[in-house]
């Protein structure tokens, strides 16, 4: 009989909390038939095959949501992202924040809202894949994992006209002079 950590269960259980705060559209705890209806489409939308990409029919896609599937992710809205290549949300930080971003939303337009943004819709995502978030200022956050510690700016041109998600990162520590 094999066994499974606590740390892994762990996971799963903070995986079942972010997944149903996101769906939860009307607070009450519970996903309703519509609220999973929403969450499995987007989960069809992403499921990849040895062929591609499968989609769901875009009149099941819940509007608004984003995801990294070649249908309904607004590519627009990344710079400086492949999505044509494997997805490695649990080996790759920044495989992870696209992901959780897709499925956030809107671009936050400017500093402070880049930051309460990636609090609500990131940070604990982030965490549950094995991706320590160990602070957030503003349109930067700094992340510990086995690729080492390092600080990301998410937003190019935060508090500009036209903002973006993006990955600009830097070994923590290091010194821009």
């Amino acid at each position: 009989m094999s066994t499974v950590q606590a740390t892994s269960a762990t996971a799963v259980q903070d995986l079942a909390k972010n997944l149903i705060k996101t769906f939860d559209a009307n607070s009450d705890g519970q996903l309703g038939q519509d609220e999973f209806g929403s969450f499995l489409s987007q989960l069809m939308s992403g499921i990849q095959t040895a062929s591609g990409t499968l989609s769901a029919s875009s009149q099941t896609a819940t509007p608004g949501l984003q995801t990294l599937s070649k249908g309904p992710l607004r590519r627009d809205l990344f710079e400086g992202f492949n999505f044509d290549r494997e997805q490695l949300v649990e080996k790759s930080a920044k495989d992870a924040f696209a992901s959780l971003a897709g499925g956030a939303g809107a671009v936050p337009a400017t500093k402070a809202e880049a930051e309460s943004w990636f609090n609500q819709n990131i940070k604990s995502g982030m965490e549950s894949l094995g991706h320590k978030v160990d602070w957030v200022q503003g349109d930067k956050f700094q992340f510990s994992n086995w690729q080492g510690s390092w600080v990301v700016d998410f937003v190019r041109g935060a508090d500009g006209p036209n903002p973006s998600f993006s990955w600009q990162a830097e070994p923590a520590g290091a010194s821009l002079t």
